[in-house]
């Protein structure tokens, strides 16, 4: 762990050489999602609902896989962009060095632009929370399961990334599969899973985890249905889908061959 943050560290100070271009990026990240959004309300404010769910709800769907998703992009850029190290022939530089490649692919570099992504989904929480008018219990229950709730997000995403990632060893390329992995799913999260099709809800509770980040427990806490078992199961099934990546990543590494072999 000691190890973990001086790496950290290091690219922390390397990128922040750069304020202005941080800043700008950031900026312009974060507008661009919040765009999104604003086109959401919009048609949520003309068909009152979707599904049995309004604006303030779907909003806490939206805000949680924002943060999620950007979160995953801040710290997880170089697991994303995987590609270059097959295509380039770099990743055998990793191979040869005292740390394990995940480690160093998790430590040499962060998105600081994805930060305006994630202040922006922190604060389409805030005011979705606002909106809600929960009671004392509701508010509290909903305040302290958040943290858990974006953390499980967060660890599908990784899992997601690096199942993909993994994908490369075989395949060198594996833009066009992240669109079916990562941003299709994301972007599928931000909305209630009972608007799908049942074949696409099993996919989004199997296959590609990403109902359980937020829609279960958001169910359970604005009374929408389920019970208590909707709390546990997201970190459950994230450290299970954890599990189940380290293990393909693994699996993945044994069966490289060197671009000089």
């Amino acid at each position: 762990m000691n190890l973990y943050l001086k790496l950290l560290s290091g690219s922390l100070r390397s990128r922040m050489q750069y304020k202005m271009n941080f800043l700008v990026s950031s900026l312009s990240y974060g507008l661009i999602m919040a765009v999104d959004f604003v086109l959401l309300a919009a048609i949520l404010q003309r068909f009152d609902d979707v599904k049995g769910w309004n604006l303030y709800e779907v909003g806490l769907l939206y805000g949680i896989s924002s943060v999620a998703i950007t979160l995953y992009r801040v710290f997880c850029v170089e697991v994303h962009n995987f590609e270059r190290y097959m295509v380039e022939g770099e990743f055998d530089s990793l191979l040869i060095r005292p740390v394990s490649p995940l480690s160093l692919l998790l430590t040499k570099n962060l998105d600081l632009s994805r930060i305006g992504g994630t202040i922006q989904g922190v604060l389409i929480l805030v005011i979705s929370i606002i909106g809600l008018k929960l009671n004392n219990v509701e508010l509290f229950l909903l305040l302290i399961y958040l943290p858990v709730t974006i953390f499980s997000g967060v660890l599908i995403c990784f899992s997601l990334g690096l199942i993909t990632a993994t994908i490369a060893f075989w395949t060198q390329r594996i833009k066009d599969f992240q669109t079916f992995t990562l941003y299709a799913p994301f972007n599928a999260a931000n909305y209630p899973m009972n608007i799908y099709p049942g074949w696409l809800k099993i996919i989004f509770f199997t296959i590609i985890p990403v109902g359980f980040m937020n829609y279960t427990p958001i169910l359970f806490l604005l009374k929408k249905g389920g019970d208590l078992w909707n709390l546990a199961l997201p970190p459950v099934v994230a450290i299970l889908f954890l599990f189940i990546a380290l293990k393909f990543w693994k699996f993945g590494i044994r069966h490289y061959h060197s671009t000089g072999s």
